[in-house]
């Protein structure tokens, strides 16, 4: 049975590329490539120590098969690859009210990596595929960095960095070229060689930190008829950590779901609090015109203020030229514009530890472990990705990604959630 039987009936899907000997089979193997590439996202579900040691070696058959793939396997397995990872992307549009964006959304996004792994497929040779792939997979498209190889060896014995992912791909290659005893051989030394060792001791908290967890959803959270509820609900919060003689609370990201610089009652009333515990919380802020996802801290009868640094793409700037970015903003923001940004990232001291600021997305990019500092306070709100009708893998993915960076900076992130998980993450262990 052959694709390109049906495909004119699809019309726009009609690529040329697609109906290259693109049969059904074709496309399933593909579809079970990709998910064996994505195996670190579910397996880590599980939390079971036999199957996070088998997960690296999973990926390494993934990456195996993939570079062996005609070039309409490798679209297609970079189209599922996509779909896995990223699928939950589109259940942001539910609170923008435009749901049924969501199918156009996901089917964006396998396109979007679909053509990443067919641009690494053109040259002939396995091995320069294999090169191009590796090399891809280090270019974020629309400055979206969450496809991201090393952090695939999150789990097992292998070094999560580019050692690591260098001793995957090229056991990858190795097996495609060589045969029998020799290919074993070989394909067991390349893999020694991203075997991880252990790391010095990161630096921990000397205070007692309560980390807050909330589960307050999406199409509430803004609804200005329960704001003073959720303000009530997070002054108990801090009432309790105060009762349980918490030196900082940290709360998630517009844990505050208010603009923080017009609520002076409310700045006086966490002041007051702030002599009796530091309490670190989310909430938008505005200056000159212009809007900002803030951390803030009250400390000592002290409120300071530290502005997101990198944007979330499509959720809090268009990364696009102003043209386009206005249009995208009118036709489905209405109108909003992009928020405003620090300069560089921000960090502060509580009893002497540097602690470096991290809103959400940012947590997960090289330029906030940049400079000196001790640990990182992460705040996050993950009910933009929760959806009523359908599992989201999104927190998973964030925490191995975190997981990830912990590990290459030998950092620890206090990591407070509303709508997942709030934990501490710690470098991974060898």
């Amino acid at each position: 049975m052959k694709l390109e039987n049906f495909l004119p009936a699809l019309g726009f899907l009609s690529f040329k590329f697609l109906t290259c000997n693109s049969s059904i089979k074709k496309i399933i193997k593909a579809f079970v490539y990709a998910l064996m590439l994505s195996n670190f996202i579910f397996i880590s579900i599980f939390e079971n120590k036999i199957l996070d040691f088998i997960s690296p070696f999973i990926t390494f058959f993934a990456i195996y098969n993939i570079i062996n793939l005609d070039r309409c396997g490798f679209f297609w397995a970079g189209f599922f690859s996509g779909i896995l990872w990223f699928y939950w992307i589109s259940f942001s549009f539910i609170y923008y009210e435009l749901a049924w964006l969501i199918p156009l959304v996901i089917f964006g996004i396998g396109v979007i990596y679909g053509l990443i792994f067919l641009a690494a497929s053109l040259p002939s040779f396995v091995a320069l595929r294999a090169i191009l792939l590796f090399i891809f997979s280090y270019i974020p498209p629309f400055g979206f960095n969450w496809f991201n190889l090393e952090a695939t060896l999150i789990l097992g014995i292998f070094q999560p960095n580019i050692r690591g992912l260098i001793a995957i791909f090229l056991a990858a290659i190795l097996a495609s070229y060589l045969k029998g005893y020799l290919r074993i051989i070989a394909v067991i030394v390349s893999l020694a060689f991203g075997v991880g060792f252990k790391n010095t001791k990161p630096v921990e908290l000397p205070f007692s930190l309560e980390l807050v967890n909330t589960n307050v959803k999406q199409s509430q959270k803004w609804d200005k008829n329960l704001k003073d509820k959720f303000i009530d609900e997070a002054i108990l919060i801090i009432d309790n950590a105060i009762a349980l003689k918490k030196r900082a609370i940290l709360m998630p990201e517009n844990a505050f779901a208010t603009f923080m610089t017009h609520e002076k009652n409310l700045q006086r009333e966490l002041l007051e609090k702030s002599h009796k515990i530091a309490i670190i919380a989310g909430s938008l802020a505005y200056e000159n015109g212009s809007n900002f996802n803030s951390t803030f801290l009250f400390d000592n009868g002290v409120m300071k203020r530290f502005d997101k640094v990198v944007l979330v793409p499509f959720g809090e700037e268009i990364p696009l030229p102003n043209f386009a970015k206005e249009i995208i903003n009118k036709l489905f923001f209405d109108g909003a514009s992009d928020f405003k940004t620090a300069k560089e990232p921000s960090s502060y001291t509580i009893d002497g530890v540097k602690i470096r600021n991290a809103i959400c997305y940012e947590a997960t990019t090289d330029r906030l472990f940049k400079g000196d500092f001790d640990v990182m306070f992460a705040i996050t709100n993950n009910g933009w990705f929760k959806s009523d009708f359908f599992p989201t893998t999104q927190p998973i993915l964030q925490r191995n990604l975190l997981k990830y960076y912990a590990t290459k900076y030998n950092k620890i992130i206090y990591h407070s959630v509303n709508g997942s998980k709030s934990e501490i993450i710690k470098p991974k262990e060898f």
